[in-house]
């Protein structure tokens, strides 16, 4: 059993009601996105196919919000026993950077590429989870200029007993100063972005911490740049199974 205290249901509660607000600022974007492009593009087929997608995710995800929100007033994180993997995967699929020409969207984009390796399960919930690491791929994407690299690797630390997961998000982007890291990393609302609402950072590391992980955020300003968010959190300790089959989900708090 962990040592330590329990969030409160008001504290929870304030964090997940700041990832409703970022999901809602997060599609306001990618809607911006279309209405910007679709009267010089809506001939193209290409550009449909891309609007259809954008439409289906969007309802998709309003739909999950509705739907997470309303069943579940009294503010839980529902974890499950879960391959950390396999959310980084489902955001790899979807993330993209906001705005721009679809023309040139190709071209905007750093590089983005994975390396996964074989990591114990976690204790998640894969809903807030996807939002956090959503939230920081996105942030290194967009501090990534066009020729730049985004890697998203995750790996087993066996130094600790039991073994933990650890996820890395790499950048070679501008990098933040050390004021920045040291005086507002964590704070809702501070951004260095000019469209940024400053609510991914601190909202994901508040769902990291939640889940008992932990944050670590290492960046240097200036060229070379970049930036290196690493992510933390204990392996479930494998127990015999019992006659009744595997332990229910967890519900926190």
């Amino acid at each position: 059993m962990s040592d330590k205290p329990k969030e409160s249901p008001q504290h929870l509660r304030s964090a997940l009601d700041r990832v409703l607000v970022h999901d809602i600022k997060n599609m306001g974007f990618r809607l911006q996105m279309l209405l910007s492009n679709i009267d010089e593009h809506y001939d193209d087929p290409e550009f449909k196919r891309s609007v259809q997608e954008l439409l289906r995710t969007t309802v998709e995800r309003l739909d999950g919000m509705v739907e997470r929100f309303s069943a579940h007033e009294d503010a839980l994180l529902i974890k499950v026993a879960l391959d950390l993997n396999s959310v980084i995967r489902d955001v790899a699929s979807g993330t993209t950077r906001r705005g721009g020409d679809p023309d040139s969207a190709a071209a905007a984009q750093p590089t983005l590429s994975f390396a996964l390796g074989a990591i114990p399960e976690i204790w998640g919930d894969p809903y807030y989870l996807r939002d956090a690491l959503w939230s920081l791929v996105e942030n290194a994407i967009e501090a990534t200029p066009a020729g730049g690299k985004v890697l998203v690797r995750s790996f087993t630390d066996v130094s600790h007993m039991p073994p933990r997961t650890v996820v890395e998000i790499i950048d070679n982007g501008s990098g933040m100063s050390q004021e920045f890291l040291r005086d507002r990393l964590f704070k809702p609302f501070q951004t260095t972005k000019p469209q940024g609402v400053g609510l991914g950072l601190s909202t994901a590391a508040e769902i990291i911490r939640f889940h008992n992980g932990t944050i670590n955020v290492m960046s240097q300003a200036g060229s070379p740049g970049g930036t290196v968010v690493r992510l933390i959190f204990p392996g479930i300790v494998p127990e015999p199974e019992s006659p009744e089959g595997p332990a229910p989900p967890q519900r926190t708090p």
